[in-house]
C-alpha cells in the first residue's frame, strides 16, 4: 500500500476467541480500520446505530442462538446487503446458497493473508490519493468556517464507507465532473441540530431564530455550492470534459433513508463537528460529507493533474 494512498474504514467486529480477538484488533489498526466490537446479541442494534460502516468481521463459531453464526450473517446481509461480510471459518462444512450470498469473503483462522487480500480488494477498491484528501479537507473546512463564522469547525479523520444509509433529514447533492472523475458530492445533517445551531448564532449575524425547513435547505445548499466552487477551482481545469458520458440511475428510498448511486465502490466520507465555543456542553452539529465517484475515478490521472500543485500548502491529514 503506497504512502500516497489514503486508507481508513470502520468495520463491525463480531469476534470472541481470546487469541483471534486481540490479533484482529492489531490487524485492523495496522490497516487503518476502526473496529467496532460487539456481541452477537447486540449485532443488529450496532448495525442500526452505525450507518457509516465499510464491512463486518464475523467469527463462524461466535456464540449465538444457533450452532454457528451463519444465521446471523444472513440477517446482517438482509439488513445491509452492501456491506461485505468477512467470515472467519472454524468448520469445513460447505455453505448453502443463502449463506454463500451473505458471506462473500470467507477465510481460515490461520490464513490472515487471505483476509488481508479480501479487505484490500473489497474495502479499498478505490484508492484516494492523500493529496486529494488533504485538499478536500482544506477547502471544505474553509467553506464551512466561512458559512458558520461563529462556530468552531473540526474534521474527524476521513474514511471510506460501503453503507448507503443517509445521515439526518437534510441532504444536498451536486455533480462533480473532470478529466479524472465523474460523480457527486453530498452533505447530510440533522434538521433539528442545524436549526438549533443557527438559533444559537453559529452563522452570520442576524441569521438565526425560528428558521423553517426551506431556509435550512437553502443554507445547506449554499454551503454545498461553496465547497463545490472551491473543488472546481482547484481540481477541475476549464477545458476538462470527461470522455465517458454514461449515466446510472440514482435510487432513493426515503422510508429506509437509503440512497444508491448504482456502484459498489467505497465512498470517501468525512464528518465535520461544529461546536459553539460559548456553549461547550452543547451537542455538536454534525455535517457528513461524501464523495461518490460512481461514473469515473482515475487516481493516476488525478496524480498527473495535481503534479504542478504538489508543493502547494494543504491541510494536514491525520490517519488513525
Amino acid at each position: 500500500m503506497a504512502d500516497q494512498t489514503f486508507l481508513a474504514a470502520k468495520v463491525l467486529l463480531l469476534e470472541h476467541d481470546p487469541v483471534q480477538y486481540p490479533r484482529l484488533l492489531e490487524f485492523c489498526e495496522s490497516l487503518g480500520l476502526v473496529s467496532v466490537p460487539c456481541a452477537a446479541a447486540d449485532a443488529m442494534d450496532a448495525l442500526a446505530q452505525h450507518k457509516d460502516l465499510a464491512g463486518v468481521l464475523l467469527a463462524e463459531d461466535l456464540p449465538c442462538d444457533a450452532p454457528d453464526s451463519l444465521k446471523l450473517a444472513i440477517a446482517l446481509h438482509r439488513q445491509r446487503p452492501e456491506l461485505p461480510i468477512f467470515l472467519r471459518r472454524t468448520s469445513a462444512r460447505p455453505l448453502n446458497a443463502d449463506e454463500s450470498r451473505a458471506v462473500t469473503h470467507p477465510w481460515a483462522s490461520e490464513d490472515i493473508g487471505t483476509l488481508r487480500a479480501h479487505i484490500d480488494h473489497s474495502l479499498f477498491g478505490l484508492r484516494y490519493p492523500t493529496v486529494l484528501v488533504n485538499g478536500i479537507l482544506d477547502l471544505s473546512l474553509n467553506a464551512l468556517r466561512s458559512m458558520f463564522p461563529n462556530a468552531e469547525v473540526e474534521a474527524e479523520p476521513p474514511y471510506v464507507v460501503h453503507d448507503r444509509i443517509i445521515y439526518g433529514q437534510v441532504s444536498t447533492l451536486i455533480a462533480l465532473e473532470s478529466t479524472w472523475c465523474r460523480g457527486y458530492m453530498m452533505l447530510q445533517t440533522e434538521e433539528g441540530a442545524l436549526r438549533q445551531g443557527m438559533a444559537q448564532g453559529m452563522g452570520y449575524e442576524g441569521v438565526g431564530g425560528d428558521l423553517g425547513f426551506r431556509e435550512l435547505n437553502n443554507l445547506l445548499g449554499e454551503t454545498t455550492n461553496l465547497i463545490w466552487g472551491a473543488f472546481k477551482n482547484r481540481y477541475i481545469p476549464p477545458q476538462a470534459f470527461a470522455t465517458q458520458q454514461t449515466q446510472v440511475p440514482i435510487v432513493i428510498n426515503h422510508e429506509q433513508k437509503y440512497i444508491s448511486f448504482g456502484s459498489q465502490d467505497p465512498q470517501l466520507c468525512i464528518r465535520y463537528q461544529l461546536t459553539d465555543p460559548r456553549r461547550p456542553r452543547q451537542r455538536p452539529l454534525i455535517i457528513v460529507q461524501r464523495f461518490i465517484f460512481n461514473l469515473l475515478f482515475e487516481a493516476e490521472a488525478f496524480t498527473e493533474f495535481a503534479q504542478p500543485a504538489a508543493t502547494a500548502t494543504t491541510g494536514e491529514l491525520e490517519l488513525f
